[in-house]
């Protein structure tokens, strides 16, 4: 199993992050996220609060 691994790592590692990458992406871009998406967007824009603020 492990010679078989380290023979083929290259299309092993692209198969493993290819893969993680279509599950992230499907997770984000899922249409019940919407709602979490778009309460998150302005997050950049806010003032920031530090601790002497609050």
């Amino acid at each position: 199993m492990i010679d078989w691994l380290t023979n083929n790592a290259g299309m092993t590692g692209l198969l493993f992050f290819f893969s993680v990458f279509v599950i992230v992406s499907v997770w984000a871009f899922r249409p019940s996220a919407k709602q979490s998406i778009e309460a998150h967007k302005f997050i950049p824009l806010r003032p920031s609060q530090t601790v002497e603020d609050k």
